[in-house]
Order: structure tokens, then C-alpha cells, then sequence
């Protein structure tokens, strides 16, 4: 992810000049500079008489502070803290109590046992297509939408455009994950063995890992990087009487092909804890999630841990994108806040502690913001910990979601939803 650069100070006094001037043009349109000028030209006629140069002086730069004090004060009120909301317009998605939704491209995407629809920032359908599935799962990388029927056999691909192709399995699925390109895995479970596959965007088989209860272990979770050229699993596994946890990283590429036929590139024995997911934060960077635990994993072709973190309580929720990792977990400090929400980099090192004082049902991170939502009641937060929007609403919310427009979100009810604008309850509607 790209940073803004700093700014850099002005080489010379002519910079200096022109940035001057191009204030100076700016206030023109605000009808000011034309009472600045006719100042200055006084002062031009009267150097030299004690006290007027100063005292004009010194009204221009009241103007001038006036005009940065009342910029100041709008920036203030238009990025700050929302208590409300008005409502923009309704929109087609509709039964939301029925259906999953991921946030895709800089809306969201349906997703039911029916089938799935794309919408726009206005909540309006760019597209849909029905299928039929009894528990669909999906994941997203890019541009790229896979769902799969978890138990059943049936795995769509779709992108910004609609469906890509739809593929059936031999086996039955377990989990599914697909990369930018459209690639996809899965994790099939059949009647003697497990397997991995790993195939194209159109569906052709790329490659397949065969694994056992008894010797590589039962898959959990899988992910595929970004590119698609490598693949990390959290498994179980027999040691004589004992089932334990394991990470394995496989690498698809040029590397791994040199390293041997299953493309095994390292694995980790997990103690005192179980990791049911893994993810890949960006191309070259995963973490396994644990109960009472995550660890960063380094991959840019062989894995080695960057980093644990370790709590003494058991972690209610996890969020993440490409630069942070997030944790919920109760709160004993404090009676005033429930939970405490933890933010750490992809170096574990601890960047922001928050109490959190809303008995949330549903949390979530959509680029740079914490969602949560209980009941009527939502709170979004900014990675910096700032309260950006906190509001009760008049129904109970499943889910809230960023349109791309500045201030205008999806709301997700249980009967329908609705784009609304933040706003302060001080501003008119």
C-alpha cells in the first residue's frame, strides 16, 4: 500500500513567493484578496509614517488568520466525529437476514444459497446469477469472487464483470480461497484421504496435494497468496494418541518445484493452542490465528515467524488488512468498557489500545476502519482509534458497509437496507 509522501519545505524564497501567490489567488475567490490589495497599496503611500505600516500589516494577517481559523474549524467538523445519519436512498438488496455479504471493490457483494449480486455505491445490482447451494462460503482477492458449497460440490468465480466460470468437484468441499488472478484452492475431503487442489480461473486442475489423518494431517483452513504462487494450511494431526495443530507452506513457483514434488517448503508444530485460520495479509506476509494467539509468518519464498503474540485471555474476535492485525478481547481494567480492542502491525509490534463500550454482535475491518454492530447500536472506528460515526438505530443492523463515496455507507438491516450520509445532528437536513 502506497504512503503519502511528507511534505517538503521550500528550497528558496521564490517557492516561498509563488506558494504566497497562489494563496493569494485562492482568497480572491472568497472575495477578500480585493480588500488585502487596496491595504497594501495604503501602505505602499504610507511608508514612512510611524505605526501604519504595522497596523495595516497586522490587519492582513488577522484576515489571513481569519480565513485559516475558519478552514481549520471546517476541517475539524467535516472529518470528525458522526453522531447521525440521513438517509440518502433505498436500495434493491433486500431479505439481508438470508444472505452474506463481503466487501467487494469499494462496495459488497450478495451472496445466498439462491445465488449472488454485485451492487454499486447506490445499493443498485451491476450484477447477479442464481445457483443453488445449501451453505455457500466466499472468499475475495482483487477483482476475483470464488463461492463454493461447503459439503456440496459446486465452486462459481466471478469479477467485476459477472460469472467467470463455475466448476464441479470430485469431492466434497471443505473450505475454498482464490487469489487476484482467479486462481483458486480447495480443500475437498474424500472417503479415504483428503486433497488439496489447486486450479485456474476457468476451473482446469493446476495442482493437487494429497494428505491423511495419519501422516500429513486433516486441513483446517487453507489461503493462497496474492499471486497465487503460494499456499499456507493450518492442519490436525495424530501424534500416537494426541491430536495436535500444524502450519505447512507450499510455494507453486519456480522454487518450489526445485524444492520437491508435494512443494512443501517448511511446517510449524503449534503448543498450547489451536489455529483454525490462516490468511495471507499480503503476498509475502501470513498470519495463523489461535485462540489465545497470533503469529506472523515471513513467506517471500520459504516461511520463518516474524513474530507471536500471546494473550492470557481468550481472543473473542480478529480482524485484519494489509498493514494491521486486530483482536477483541474482554476487558478487566475497566467496568465502563467491555472489551478492549488491540492493533498491531505486520511486525507484532502494538500501535493502538481501545476500549470498546459497545456489546457488539459483529466486527469487521474495511480498509482503514473498525466496524462494529450489536442489535440497533454500530460504532466505527478509524486504525488511528478515532471514533469516527457512533449511532442507535431505529432497526437492528447485520452489517454497514463503505460505498467509496465520502460519508455514504450501505446499512444492512434485517428486511433491507439503505445508503445513508453521516452526519452531526447539529447539521440541517
Amino acid at each position: 500500500m502506497k504512503r503519502d509522501k511528507k511534505k517538503q519545505k521550500a528550497p528558496n524564497e521564490q517557492k516561498t513567493g509563488k506558494k504566497k501567490q497562489e494563496f493569494l489567488e485562492k482568497l480572491k475567490e472568497n472575495q477578500m484578496v480585493k480588500h488585502i490589495e487596496e491595504e497594501e497599496k495604503e501602505t505602499e503611500r504610507e511608508k514612512g509614517q510611524n505605526g501604519k505600516t504595522h497596523w495595516t500589516h497586522k490587519k492582513i494577517l488577522l484576515a489571513v488568520t481569519g480565513v485559516a481559523v475558519t478552514a481549520i474549524l471546517f476541517f475539524a467538523v467535516s472529518s470528525g466525529d458522526y453522531n447521525s445519519y440521513e438517509i440518502v436512498e433505498e436500495t434493491s438488496v433486500k431479505n439481508t437476514s438470508m444472505a452474506d455479504y463481503v466487501k467487494y471493490q469499494n462496495t459488497l457483494l450478495k451472496y445466498s444459497k439462491d445465488g449472488a449480486e454485485y451492487v454499486d455505491g447506490k445499493g443498485q445490482a451491476i450484477w447477479n446469477e442464481t445457483f443453488a447451494m445449501k451453505m455457500p462460503a466466499a472468499d475475495v482477492s482483487g477483482e476475483y469472487v470464488a463461492i463454493a458449497d461447503l459439503n456440496g460440490n459446486d465452486v462459481y468465480i466471478f469479477n467485476k464483470e459477472g460469472k467467470v466460470s463455475s466448476t464441479t468437484m470430485p469431492y466434497k468441499i471443505c473450505d475454498i480461497a482464490v487469489a487476484s488472478q482467479g486462481e483458486f484452492a480447495v480443500i475437498l475431503e474424500g472417503e479415504k484421504e483428503n486433497y488439496i487442489n489447486i486450479y485456474d480461473k476457468k476451473g482446469e486442475a493446476i495442482s493437487e496435494i494429497q494428505t491423511t489423518l495419519d501422516k500429513s494431517g486433516y486441513p483446517m483452513d487453507i489461503d493462497l497468496s496474492n499471486d497465487g504462487k503460494k499456499l499456507f494450511s493450518t492442519y490436525l494431526y495424530l501424534d500416537g494418541a494426541e491430536v495436535k495443530n500444524g502450519l505447512a507452506a507450499y510455494n507453486f513457483g519456480t522454487v518450489g518445484q526445485n524444492e520437491n514434488a508435494d512443494r512443501l517448503m517448511g511446517g510449524y508444530q503449534l503448543k498450547d493452542t489451536i489455529a483454525p485460520k490462516v490468511e495471507f495479509l499480503d503476498n509475502n506476509t501470513i498470519c495463523a490465528f489461535g485462540d489465545n494467539q497470533f503469529i506472523i509468518y515471513s513467506m517471500k519464498e520459504k516461511p520463518s515467524e516474524k513474530a507471536k503474540i500471546v494473550f492470557d485471555k481468550e481472543v473473542r474476535s480478529v480482524v485484519y488488512n494489509s498493514e494491521y492485525i486486530g483482536v477483541v478481547i474482554p476487558n478487566s481494567k475497566t467496568e465502563e468498557a467491555s472489551y478492549v480492542l488491540e492493533l498491531y502491525n505486520t511486525s507484532g509490534k502494538k500501535v493502538l489500545t481501545k476500549n470498546i463500550d459497545i456489546n457488539y454482535e459483529n466486527v469487521k475491518m474495511n480498509g482503514d476502519e473498525i466496524v462494529f454492530t450489536g442489535g440497533t447500536e454500530c460504532r466505527i472506528y478509524t486504525d488511528k482509534g478515532r471514533l469516527k460515526f457512533s449511532c442507535t438505530f431505529q432497526k437492528n443492523v447485520v452489517d454497514i458497509v463503505p460505498t467509496g463515496y465520502k460519508r455514504r455507507y450501505i446499512v444492512l438491516y434485517d428486511s433491507g437496507s439503505e445508503v445513508i450520509r453521516l452526519k452531526h445532528e447539529s447539521e440541517k437536513e
